[in-house]
């Protein structure tokens, strides 16, 4: 019996030994997590995307968040090049992830002349029957739309900065049903909405999108809850915290069951004023998913990105937002936090 007992008290420590040395559980939101990588996946070789993707799969995360974007797909009305989608679906669901397409961006003929590419479009109707096309191609593989990137950043909405809320609730209202049509169970997830402060700051966009009409259009919102350079105790621009006001306004407007998506979360590792060290990047995220993880209204939250752009480029925050790899393929911190 002592010999026995001595053996259960080894095996007991050798099992909080090993425990110990694998770090706390990664908390995540129930619906799980998951990566981006914007448009950089969609120039990149196919062997590439699989290299990453194979280092995705030593973590816990089940989703890739994949760019449809019109403005290269449909260069001629009417005339779809799927070639560059259909590999990063396939190349997802060969490591079993879920996709979250990403549906935005104009083609030159669908805008006005000299306009930038996240202009939206003069037709709404023109993205309602693109989203609609999208959705019968990958009926049977993708589930889950969100329709544009930040349409309350300038940048990603044509640099419009006069009521975008309400032209962008145009085109939700022309996409949600025309994907519906097709594939009535899939979730239609409304744009993430850039950190900002002021008349553009998540919660007021989402109230001017509710004024505009898009009550009944969308089955859940999401936002980019970015916390760099200070944490999410600092909680700069209202990163994070604006998640909680946007479903605050959800709640005035009887949507309070829907959930947010985090659409894109992390930091960049650079040496501009965004950036962070290595550690903290990791700290970062993995903050902002705990965080999620402790409500009751996040959906999934998407890593962006797996890959840093150029490593190199130490002034560039935009080229160092990589979680899991440097440019040259070495691991960086954050994929020890976010290991199995």
């Amino acid at each position: 019996m002592v010999r026995m007992a001595v053996g259960f008290l080894v095996m007991g420590i050798l099992i909080l030994t090993a425990q110990a040395a694998a770090g706390p559980a990664l908390s995540q939101p129930a619906a799980g997590y998951g990566f981006g990588e914007g448009s950089a996946m969609q120039y990149m070789a196919i062997q590439d995307v699989n290299r990453e993707l194979d280092t995705v799969a030593k973590t816990r995360a089940s989703w890739l968040r994949v760019l449809i974007d019109w403005s290269s797909i449909e260069r001629v009305k009417g005339q779809y090049d799927w070639g560059y989608v259909d590999g990063l679906v396939n190349a997802a669901r060969a490591h079993n992830l879920k996709v979250l397409g990403v549906i935005a961006y104009s083609p030159e003929w669908a805008r006005p002349a000299d306009t930038y590419f996240t202009f939206p479009p003069t037709n709404s109707a023109d993205y309602g029957q693109f989203a609609a096309a999208v959705a019968n191609r990958y009926a049977d593989r993708v589930f889950d739309w969100e329709l544009w990137n930040e349409p309350n950043l300038p940048l990603f909405f044509g640099y419009l900065l006069d009521d975008n809320p309400a032209r962008y609730t145009e085109l939700v209202k022309a996409a949600y049903p025309a994907i519906k049509a097709v594939q009535p169970n899939s979730t239609v997830v409304l744009a993430g909405l850039c950190p900002m402060l002021g008349d553009y700051s998540p919660p007021a966009f989402l109230d001017q999108m509710y004024a505009s009409g898009v009550g009944g259009f969308f089955d859940a919102a999401a936002a980019h809850p970015y916390v760099s350079p200070t944490g999410i105790a600092s909680d700069p621009a209202n990163g994070w915290s604006d998640v909680g006001r946007m479903h605050d306004v959800m709640v005035a407007h009887g949507d309070g069951d829907k959930k947010i998506w985090l659409t894109e979360l992390g930091a960049p590792t650079s040496d501009s004023p965004e950036g962070v060290s290595q550690a903290e990047q990791g700290k970062q995220i993995t903050d902002v998913m705990a965080a999620a993880a402790a409500t009751d209204y996040s959906g999934p939250a998407f890593i962006y990105s797996i890959r840093d752009e150029n490593t190199l480029n130490r002034g560039s925050a935009y080229d160092s937002y990589g979680a899991l790899l440097t440019s040259d393929w070495r691991p960086k911190a954050a994929a020890a936090a976010l290991a199995k």
